[in-house]
């Protein structure tokens, strides 16, 4: 097996924010999630699509509410292979439409194809008008992810991932710009024996649709903010629901529940509370039957239990509760151990004098517990909290404030913000920016220059090179313990004995 040819970087093209304001056919934001790059057959120019993060919308950055079809868009934007450039004027929205997952051009390049995740859908646009629509297929199966065209054939071959099954289309009338319905040929299964409980699956499938009962015109998923299960990485406007600005919780690692409460605030005790977005920000008609959502203080999200209620919603969270672990630390060395400056660190974490490892305990590096012994704190009659760095919650959630909460920082429920839940560090080195309003773009700014007063761990008699070493050991952190057992390394022999391939594993 040969070596791979070195790659280099030539140029970097910057793909800015859309600015300008918000309709029902396009709107702001920033393109995130980008995708499948795909270029036309004359090679002029390639296109990719992006959601569209609404990150300048919201009660406290512009005075306007995010809407559902005004949070998260859909757009295609071409490039000019000649000189690198792309004009925001070339880009056009997919309107009703969710998460573009793959591309491909029409051998003539007159046609584009664009298969969207959560809608279970593929439009053809024309790319060279606007996106003008000229076709569609509804009701793929679950999560189309893969697109490929037989020209010989004039087939379309659909990969829907979540179905289990890639979808076999005739568009020849598509191709001769003749006739533009398009008929299904076949389904043929890509697994024999599907690894996830009926549950799981169901959840899984649930959490990346975008259909009536989730969102309303196909906009918003579960996916479209926690695309496998982590963080879009924006900072969203969350003040007209009773919040502030928060940054997307990834939820790898946190198995639903396992950390604690849900959200930077602490304002949902189980995962079936989603159903309040779903029939609030997202305008779904929701997951629970009315009468059970409108019973007792079931409509308020640490009111009475929605578990057991709704077989779909109780899949949405046993989904989430089956998101256990965080991906692997690359900043480990090759044998999967710690490296010598993160267990410095980790001495440093450990060290009653930081007190780090305080509030960030155990081993989910968490404090955070759906309940806790002991008596509430509440606001005075002002509404004010007594000052204090630990605040339990009349639910028992402890929050703490390390310094950071700021007024766009908002509210709870509508209510005073006394402080924040712990976050787990596990798998911190995937998602910056950092703190429950992205305002830290690095772990350093974390702990020295939004640590006033040394309220977020007492870190102002560390050296610049023991803040290093600290900072190591957090971007370290994952599932493996925390020195880190050598990690097995797989190494694979390929050899040939009677004109048969064996490939030995060891």
């Amino acid at each position: 097996i040969g070596s791979a040819l070195p790659l280099t970087l030539e140029k970097s093209v910057l793909i800015p924010p859309q600015g300008g304001g918000d309709t029902e056919g396009n709107g702001r934001g920033v393109p995130n999630l980008m995708g499948t790059v795909v270029i036309s057959p004359d090679g002029g120019r390639a296109f990719f699509a992006a959601k569209k993060d609404n990150i300048a919308r919201g009660m406290t950055l512009d005075g306007l509410k995010l809407t559902f079809e005004n949070t998260v868009r859909t757009t295609v934007i071409p490039l000019n292979l000649a000189d690198l450039t792309s004009r925001i004027e070339d880009r056009f929205d997919i309107d009703n439409s969710n998460l573009p997952s793959a591309l491909i051009f029409s051998p003539r390049g007159d046609q584009l194809f664009v298969a969207l995740e959560g809608n279970r859908q593929v439009r053809v646009l024309d790319p060279y008008n606007g996106g003008s629509e000229l076709a569609r297929i509804v009701g793929t199966g679950s999560a189309p992810g893969g697109l490929l065209i037989d020209a010989d054939r004039d087939r379309l071959y659909v990969h829907c991932i979540l179905e289990r099954q890639i979808e076999v289309y005739d568009i020849k009338g598509v191709l001769n710009n003749s006739d533009y319905a398009i008929r299904k040929l076949a389904a043929i299964r890509t697994v024999l024996r599907e690894t996830l409980s009926p549950e799981i699956l169901l959840g899984k499938r649930l959490f990346h649709s975008a259909d009536s009962a989730l969102s309303r015109d196909g906009y918003v998923s579960c996916a479209v903010c926690h695309p496998d299960g982590k963080s879009d990485g924006m900072v969203w406007d969350f003040t007209d629901r009773g919040e502030g600005l928060r940054k997307t919780i990834p939820l790898l690692g946190r198995a639903g529940l396992a950390h604690g409460p849900l959200h930077w605030s602490a304002n949902f005790d189980e995962v079936q509370d989603f159903e309040h977005d779903i029939r609030g920000p997202f305008a779904g008609t929701g997951l629970m039957e009315d009468p059970h959502f409108t019973s007792g203080t079931r409509n308020s999200t640490l009111g009475d239990a929605k578990a057991g209620l709704s077989p779909s919603l109780d899949a949405l969270a046993a989904y989430v509760a089956s998101l256990a672990s965080v991906n692997p630390s690359p900043f480990r060395d090759p044998t999967g151990r710690m490296t010598a400056a993160a267990l410095r660190g980790q001495a440093h974490f450990r060290d009653p004098g930081t007190a780090c490892s305080a509030c960030h305990a155990g081993p989910h590096f968490t404090d955070s517990k759906i309940s806790l012994p002991g008596d509430s704190i509440r606001p005075d009659a002002r509404g004010v909290y007594p000052k204090a760095k630990s605040v339990r919650t009349r639910e028992g959630f402890l929050l703490h404030d390390v310094g950071t909460v700021r007024p766009a920082s908002g509210h709870r429920l509508n209510d005073v913000l006394p402080g924040l839940d712990t976050p787990t560090l596990k798998g911190i080195w995937q998602f910056p920016p950092y703190l429950h309003d992205g305002s830290a773009a690095t772990l350093k700014e974390v702990l020295v220059d939004r640590n006033p007063e040394d309220r977020h761990g007492r870190t102002s008699h560390l050296r610049s090179d023991q803040i290093d070493d600290l900072i190591a050991y957090l971007m370290q952190l994952d599932e493996d313990p925390e020195s880190g057992p050598s990690a097995p390394i797989l190494r694979a022999r390929l050899s040939s004995k009677s004109g048969k391939a064996t490939l030995s594993f060891k």
